[in-house]
């Protein structure tokens, strides 16, 4: 059982020469401590009863006060025992701090943030941030339906044994990866940071919760394979167009957002070069890429479109393009997922990176914040390997 002990502590004096009133609960070999609220005259205090003495009605009150805590105390070390949960000094005094907090559900604040993210849209928020957490929301509704039968549950029930079971109902129920368990829990994470923030809890039980992201090649062509889908001509427009539309991206290294934004007003003359300067849509980092000469060719193709509407391309939805890229790819018989995204890959690696540019001048033109992110599309190449060791051989012959 646990031992409760009132105490106050002499020689830090309030402005009214009142002394706080600590609490320090032992369970087992650890202890933990906090302070009432309340305070007395260090003369009034007695040690060895842990109340105060006289018969004020000041001093009554206090010790009134004391002993309804050292009750709820009692009564929530049964309340946990009776759960089957871990009894720690701690989980006492935290779940007695929680008492007098606001019931907020967890997805009544996560629908608050939603709202306040849908507001901002456009502003400070992008549109895809804003569905992955709506997304997000309607995950843990499920979960709380499927494993408490519950509609709702307050945010400061949230502990990280919820979490755990969060995790491993993402992972069996849902069938999902764990790189995307770990965002749908960060994206929780986000909400429950927001709770500590309104002091509706004093800590997230994510910060208890150890989640990795693990490194995934997601695929990138290599140089044969660029060619062989450059080179192939298609009966469909349609093919055509996204297949442009997918090899300016290669050329270029813009992410699917960014190319379908893509005006005139991107478009800069340097010298007898034609440049993209732009500011990336999901970081607002200026990107600066020269436009090499099968990304103009691609450019002037299409040059009467610009007159019919502001876009450069005719780029379809990101669900419509990868659709027709799975098709693509089929036609010409690559053996890869081709995604929009696969394209930025292929610009880092096999037009970038693989041909000697520099991860620095790569980070620059991806519009990356830092070179830390560019090595996550990064690959190192068996071209790249044999040209440097060739170099390498030189040196012995």
């Amino acid at each position: 059982m646990e031992t409760i002990l009132f105490f106050i502590k002499r020689k830090k004096l309030l402005k009214d020469g009142t002394a706080s009133i600590f609490v320090r609960v032992t369970f087992g070999k650890l202890s933990a401590e906090v302070a009432t609220g309340k305070s007395v005259l260090p003369s009034q205090w007695v040690a060895t009863k842990g109340r105060a003495k006289g018969n004020t009605l000041k001093t009554k009150q206090v010790n009134a006060f004391l002993d309804q805590m050292e009750y709820t105390l009692h009564d929530l070390t049964l309340q946990i025992q009776r759960e089957g949960k871990q009894v720690s000094a701690k989980e006492i005094l935290t779940r007695y701090k929680n008492l007098n907090v606001p019931k907020i559900g967890i997805l009544a604040l996560y629908a608050e943030h939603n709202q306040e993210q849908k507001e901002l849209v456009g502003i400070s928020v992008a549109l895809g941030t804003y569905k992955r957490h709506e997304t997000s929301m309607k995950l843990f509704q499920e979960f709380l339906m499927f494993k408490y039968k519950a509609k709702d549950i307050p945010v400061n029930e949230v502990d990280v044994d919820m979490l755990k079971k969060y995790q491993h109902y993402l992972m069996t129920v849902r069938h999902n990866n764990n790189n995307t368990t770990v965002k749908y829990l960060r994206n929780l994470g986000k909400v429950l940071n927001l709770a500590v923030t309104k002091k509706l809890v004093q800590s997230s039980a994510l910060e208890e919760l150890k989640l990795k992201i693990e490194p995934v090649d997601k695929g990138f062509l290599n140089k044969t394979e660029l060619a062989k889908l450059a080179e192939k001509e298609f009966d469909v427009v349609r093919l055509e167009q996204v297949r442009d539309v997918f090899l300016f991206c290669c050329y270029t290294g813009l992410a699917y957002v960014d190319v379908h934004s893509l005006t005139n007003d991107d478009i800069v003359e340097d010298g007898d070069r034609l440049w993209i300067r732009k500011a990336r849509h999901k970081t607002s980092v200026m990107c600066h890429i020269p436009i090499i000469k099968p990304a103009r060719d691609i450019l002037n193709k299409y040059a009467s479109f610009v007159s019919t509407t502001d876009k450069l391309l005719p780029v379809l939805s990101n669900q419509k393009m990868n659709a027709y890229l799975k098709e693509i790819a089929a036609i010409v018989g690559i053996e890869k997922d081709l995604t929009t995204h696969l394209a930025r890959h292929t610009f880092a690696t096999t037009v970038t990176l693989a041909n000697h540019v520099s991860i620095e001048n790569v980070s620059k033109m991806l519009g990356h914040s830092s070179i830390r992110m560019t090595q996550h599309y990064a690959r190192i190449l068996d071209a790249s390997i044999e040209n440097d060791m060739m170099n390498v051989e030189k040196n012995y012959e």
